[in-house]
């Protein structure tokens, strides 16, 4: 296997750099790596994050090739048959189904394409090289032994096409997820799956970020509608994330965005969140009581997003929680997100998705993944719960430190396999 062709190029996000990858080399074309950097700006601030990406055509037999080889192998070992058939060795015509003569000369074995049947163009290659014929003795040990090598041919291109996940290495790889960090009970209800699907071991990586929900491609998709509604305990870095969610639609989407904050109990938060819509010269709004919000959206009718930070909640603060619901009644959110911390415990995560679950989450985003090695507790969450993952976030810098979720770069961190992000 060696790259015949390669490039270098910027794209926004995995998506963009396969399509001109695509573009650019053709079908074949294949990902060798992405790089993220930090691009343009004004006098150092609000740089824009793109991907270095490095893709390129290899020259190797694809499964479909190998497939293609097969079929033909086995085709040419139908011949072979034929040819040892009485009706073949007797001067007899072939069998329908057998589109190509085989041809015998003391020189070896040759295929004939042209119709002929085998005594004739056996006949005709004799003549033209002005030999003998073999014995049939001689003849039919060739045969023989070309079946045979036909035979192991075949049986590793069934090995190398098919190496599937055997009975004894699923818990081999049980054990490998566990110690990641996974659920035991996940963990194995994955391996009986994947050996089920009888899919390739290498593809396995691939095959669990399939499992995994993501929101969309693009940061516009990804928030999910107009009105976005943001939730989660105290501490998960809610407002920063917000903050970075507000630039960047702002800043490079060129769209209308209005803050609202109800976490009127920090007035710090309130303080951190006006200061960030004063840079990014986009109003604000505090909202002391949720009969409030009517009047303020009418106000801000022409707004094309509307960001509603909340005060953080510890998951058993009933009351608090009744607040909640009564914001979001009002608000008529189109999209609920609920914030998680990476470097969270993995019992405390699944406690607040359990009862922050009295709401109608849409969207789950997670912060200070530069803050953890470990992230199994991320894919316990997401792969028992029908909800999708929006953003990740990892740092204080706004906005840069923040991007769309992508399910196979988050199984490349959790295998150990991927840079960190925000790198």
């Amino acid at each position: 296997m060696r790259i015949v062709r390669q490039i270098s190029f910027e794209a926004k996000n995995d998506a963009d750099a396969i399509r001109i990858a695509g573009e650019r080399l053709g079908r074949d074309a294949v990902i060798l790596s992405t790089r993220p950097a930090k691009v343009g700006g004004f006098l150092g601030f609000f740089k824009r994050k793109v991907l270095i990406v490095t893709a390129g055509v290899f020259e190797e037999e694809k499964r479909e090739e190998l497939e293609a080889t097969r079929e033909r192998l086995v085709a040419f070992q139908r011949l072979i048959e034929s040819h040892q058939s009485p009706s073949s060795s007797s001067g007899g015509t072939q069998s329908p189904e057998v589109k190509d003569k085989i041809a015998f000369s003391s020189e070896g074995l040759a295929l004939a394409h042209h119709g002929e049947n085998t005594k004739e163009a056996e006949a005709a290659s004799i003549k033209k090289e002005g030999k003998t014929a073999e014995p049939q003795e001689k003849l039919h040990m060739e045969v023989t032994r070309i079946y045979e090598k036909l035979d192991r041919v075949l049986e590793r291109l069934d090995d190398y096409s098919h190496p599937v996940v055997s009975e004894e290495k699923v818990p081999e790889l049980v054990y490998m997820l566990t110690e990641k960090g996974m659920d035991s009970e996940l963990a194995q209800s994955l391996g009986n799956r994947f050996k089920r699907e009888q899919l390739s071991q290498d593809l396995f990586p691939e095959w669990l970020a399939a499992q995994i929900q993501t929101a969309a491609t693009t940061p516009v998709e990804a928030i999910g509608g107009q009105r976005v509604m943001f939730i989660g305990p105290t501490g998960v870095g809610k407002t920063t994330t917000i903050a970075k969610i507000a630039a960047i639609h702002a800043l490079w989407e060129h769209k209308k965005v209005l803050l609202l904050t109800s976490d009127t109990y920090r007035i710090a938060a309130v303080e951190q969140l006006r200061t960030y819509a004063k840079i990014l010269g986009v109003p604000i709004e505090v909202i002391f009581d949720a009969e409030d919000i009517e009047g303020i959206l009418h106000k801000y009718k022409t707004a094309d997003l509307i960001l509603l930070d909340t005060a953080g909640r510890s998951q058993k603060d009933t009351e608090r929680f009744e607040e909640l619901q009564k914001l979001y009644k009002v608000f008529q959110p189109d999209a609920l997100h609920l914030v998680l911390a990476s470097n969270m415990k993995n019992e405390d995560m699944r406690d607040v998705v359990s009862r922050m679950g009295c709401l109608p989450l849409s969207h789950i985003l997670f912060t200070k993944l530069d803050e953890t090695t470990n992230y199994g507790c991320l894919l316990n969450i997401l792969l028992t719960n029908n909800i999708p993952v929006s953003f990740l976030a990892t740092g204080q810098n706004v906005p840069n430190d923040i991007e769309v979720a992508n399910s196979r770069k988050m199984i490349d961190l959790f295998l150990g396999e991927g840079e960190t992000l925000g790198a």
